[in-house]
């Protein structure tokens, strides 16, 4: 009867060995594949700019924050805000100046792929709410109007977990009746991509 305790107590010891056992190898593998957070990459990229044409001049400052979640080590999509400010200075064709102060937000979706080492291709659809100068009657006033930008193309990163970016987009919606230049070129920083 001792013997089949001993042998009993035996057994059940093996059994709680050989499970725990299994279930570091379980939690191992499931520690190798990385986590909702460990997925997630984030970056960014500013804008500055100043002109000065035909009676007015502009002075621009953007900020556009995004975010990526990895489905692969390749692919990613996320959302992408815009907020840009802009200081304005107009002449009506009286000679009074004018300012304006207007201040525009975008939203997007991208979907980004690694192709090789670190070149990627980009895909962006973005809705953009934009605010204009135009002369009635000669006194200038403020529009606002909505665009949807379709942007394609690619670019380089840096590589590493602080990384720099360059990349070049072509708007495909691109109205032909605008003096806007199709072609976007962004600068930016990630981290984690």
């Amino acid at each position: 009867m001792k013997k089949w305790y001993s042998f009993a107590l035996l057994l059940i010891c093996m059994l709680i060995f050989v499970d725990q056992a299994f279930s570091q190898s379980r939690n191992r593998s499931r520690r190798d594949e990385p986590t909702f957070k460990e997925k997630l990459w984030y970056g960014g990229s500013f804008g500055l700019g100043f002109q000065s044409f035909d009676q007015q001049s502009s002075f621009l400052l953007a900020l556009f924050p995004m975010a990526g979640y990895k489905f692969t080590e390749e692919l990613s999509i996320g959302p992408r805000l815009g907020l840009t400010y802009q200081y304005i200075k107009t002449r009506a064709f009286n000679g009074e100046i004018y300012q304006f102060h207007p201040v525009e937000l975008s939203g997007a979706l991208f979907g980004r792929v690694k192709v090789f080492n670190q070149f990627f291709g980009h895909l962006e659809y973005e809705l953009t709410s934009e605010k204009d100068v135009v002369y009635f009657s000669g006194i200038p006033e403020i529009i606002k109007s909505s665009d949807n930008n379709f942007y394609v193309g690619g670019g380089f990163s840096s590589g590493g977990p602080f990384a720099t970016e360059l990349y070049l987009l072509y708007n495909v919606l691109q109205d032909a009746n605008t003096l806007d230049v199709p072609f976007t070129i962004r600068f930016g920083f990630t981290w984690n991509y």
